[in-house]
Order: structure tokens, then sequence, then C-alpha cells
């Protein structure tokens, strides 16, 4: 009986010397210490110089950021040899987070992550904005498959015009640096769809403090694609009033635009409710025009409709319409 009473005290007080051991175990220690001091400066709607300290001697550090909340190994990552890194192309008021972590030379090894937040403002103070944004409004301005735009207040770098389908969301679209003159103010975008609506986006560019904001946007639709491409369609094809002339003939007057080598046109016109023909049709140099017809009735709505004539080696372009004018 003694000896199991024996062997029992012995047992527990082996068991409580195994449970003191582990309370006592240190935890382990990273011998590289993680960069301090973390700090942002330089920030902009689009921009932001990331800071920190390294405690001992380093000539590699680790760099990875994102918008707030992002997942790490999700996010843009650098390797730079300074304390510091410049970051671009951020969102305008939008919260971000950046880990650094330094190489330490002695031990060969990592440090463990350190992270800072910060926001982006909603304006930059040291890029200003482009003014007065638009679709140029001349002949060949927009076709089928190009639109050209202009704008006031350019930067002395240039500028950036971002573009997509009607309704796209900022920083999905195409981009387009204008960079071709100092302070540049138009710019042709090209190879775009036919018939379809677009939103343009302009900011300008200052090389050593980010970007404007972007302003905008404008829609601007492409024209249809032409039957003919040899003769493009005229459009903007548009009533510019009706009235009686002097011998009682109704006159009716139409302005359209046209590319810059055309300057012959035709003009059809039949009553509201009758299917298009070519019965009554007048050849015209003239745009603006207005033109006289004899036996319409006041209060008769005729349809009207236009095509270019551009010579016996192009032919004519489509029939674009109609117009709708009731007569006076």
């Amino acid at each position: 009986m003694k000896k199991i009473i024996l062997l029992f005290t012995l047992s527990l007080f082996i068991i409580g010397c195994s449970k003191d051991d582990s309370t006592n175990e240190l935890p382990i220690v990273n011998a590289c210490a993680s960069p301090i001091n973390l700090s942002v400066n330089n920030l902009t709607n689009t921009t932001a110089t990331l800071n920190w300290n390294a405690s001992g001697n380093a000539a590699l550090f680790q760099v990875e950021y994102g918008e707030f909340g992002f997942s790490q190994g999700n996010g843009t990552q650098l390797n730079v040899p300074d304390e510091f890194t410049n970051i671009e192309d951020l969102q305008p008021s939008t919260q971000y987070t950046f880990y650094t972590r330094v190489f330490c030379n002695s031990t060969q090894t990592y440090s463990d992550w350190a992270n800072f937040s910060f926001v982006t403002l909603a304006d930059n103070p040291y890029c200003n904005d482009p003014s007065s944004f638009s679709q140029e409004f001349y002949p060949d301005s927009v076709t089928h498959n190009h639109v050209d735009l202009s704008w006031s207040e350019g930067a002395f770098d240039g500028s950036q015009i971002q573009y997509g389908l009607q309704g796209f969301t900022i920083g999905s679209g195409s981009i387009k640096n204008v960079t071709d003159n100092i302070y540049p103010s138009s710019t042709r975008i090209e190879n775009l769809n036919a018939g379809t609506a677009y939103d343009f986006y302009v900011r300008n560019i200052c090389e050593n403090s980010g970007y404007s904001a972007w302003v905008g946007p404008i829609t601007v639709t492409t024209l249809n694609e032409p039957a003919n491409p040899n003769c493009v369609d005229p459009y903007n094809f548009v009533s510019q009033g009706t009235g009686t002339n002097t011998d009682g003939s109704k006159y009716f007057d139409f302005s359209w635009d046209h590319e810059a080598s055309q300057n012959s046109w035709e003009i059809a016109v039949v009553p509201v409710g009758t299917a298009f023909n070519t019965n009554i049709v007048t050849a015209t140099s003239f745009q603006p025009v207005r033109l006289s017809y004899n036996g319409v009735t006041s209060g008769q709505a005729y349809d009207f409709y236009i095509r270019s004539n551009c010579g016996t080696a192009d032919g004519f372009s489509d029939w674009v319409g109609p117009v709708t004018v009731t007569a006076q």
C-alpha cells in the first residue's frame, strides 16, 4: 500500500513539473526590428509619399498598399532601397493602408510588417483643374469613329483624357495622354465604335505634383457607320424655321454639319405619313439653305431628308432624316 501511495505522489510531482515548465517558455522574438515612425506627406488626391524609419542597417524594404481593408498579398507590392517611396494613381477621397517591412543585413531575415492608414484629398492643391471642357463644334469634329475635344487651362506638363462607354466608372476607362504641346487644349479620340455614346473626362498632368481632379463627363454619340465610306453622311440636320413668301409659296430653312470636303447635297420632301420617295428632290450647294415650295398647305406636316453628293467617283451618302416640319 505504501508503494502505491509513493508512486501516486511521484506522478503528481512529475505532472506538476511539466505544467510549470510549459508556462515558463519565452515567446519567440523576431531579432529583425520592424520599421517605425510610419507617416505620409506630399499628399494629394492621387499621390502620396510613404515614409518610415529603420532602427538598423538596411538597404531593402518591402512595401504593399491598397484601399483600406485589403488582404495582404492582393495589394500593390514594391521593393525599395530607401526609407520612403512615392506612389500615384490613387483615387480621391479614399482611405488607404500601407504596410512595410525591412530586410535586416545582420540577420538576413525580414522583420514583421508595420502598417499605417491615410485618406487622399478630394482635390490637388498643387495642380489646377482644366475648365471649359467640351466637344468641338465644327465640321468633322464628330464622325462615326472619332470625336474632337477641347478645354481651357491645360497644364505645362500636359493633360489626360479618360473615356469609355456612357456610364463607365472612373478608373476603368481608356487613357490618352496629351503631351505633344505645352499647355495643350485639344485632342482627337480615334478608333471609336459607330453609333455609340461615350463619356469623356479630362485632367491636368503636373509632373512633380500628381494630377488635378477629373473634370466631366461630357457625353458624345458617334455617328452611324456610313454605307458609303467614301461619302460620309451629313449630321445635325435641323429645321431653322418655316414661313410664307410674298408669292404665297412656303419656305423651309435648314442647317446641318458635314465633312469639310463636301459642298453639294440633295434634300427630299414627303408629306408626313407617306413612305419615303424621291419624287421631290432639291439639289443645293448652300448650307444653311432656304427651300421654297408651291402647293404646300399651311398646317400640313412634311418629312425632310438629306444626303451628300460627293461627285461621280465617290457617289452619294445615305439619306439622313426625317426632320418633320409643319408649314405655317
